[in-house]
């Protein structure tokens, strides 16, 4: 009988360690799989670049995303460019890192621009902090400009 009270007590305190230790543990971050809209804040020229994400896990583990962006600007001669680009995300805890290649130049305004844009355009690079909801990013977009950028995850809605 004293084995057996013994051995509850045993269990009870291994018990409770576990709990306190599942407790205390830090939540997993965030995955940015899953759909995104981007815009950053305005840079020269009234410049800004807006878009939509769709980042995706590999069989072999990693994330890679696909997107389209639009760059626009109010005043200058180049008005707007669209563009297709390929990525690859790294996330280490909340920051997520998102380094692109170009795939194609969709279209320039003005049109006369478009070959230049196709030779010159350099890809779109963002430097990222999910949020613990998973529901936002915020952080730095880089490229031949810099600026402030925001990411909002798109939600499915539920009929």
């Amino acid at each position: 009988m004293k084995h057996a009270t013994s051995r509850r007590l045993v269990a009870s305190l291994a018990f409770s360690c576990l709990i306190l230790q599942t407790a205390s543990a830090d939540p997993a971050p965030a995955s940015p799989l899953g759909e995104w809209s981007f815009i950053t804040g305005k840079m020269g020229n009234s410049c800004v670049l807006s878009g939509q994400m769709s980042v995706t896990r590999k069989a072999d583990k990693t994330l890679t995303c696909r997107f389209t962006a639009d760059w626009s600007c109010k005043t200058g001669t180049m008005k707007s460019v669209g563009t297709v680009q390929a990525c690859t995300v790294k996330q280490a805890g909340q920051e997520v890192v998102v380094a692109s290649r170009i795939e194609k130049i969709t279209r320039s305004d003005p049109a006369a621009l478009l070959d230049y844009m196709r030779d010159n355009y350099a890809p779109d690079n963002f430097k990222l902090k999910i949020n613990t909801r998973g529901d936002e990013m915020r952080g730095l977009f880089h490229s031949y400009g810099q600026a402030e950028v925001v990411f909002r995850r798109h939600h499915d809605l539920i009929g």
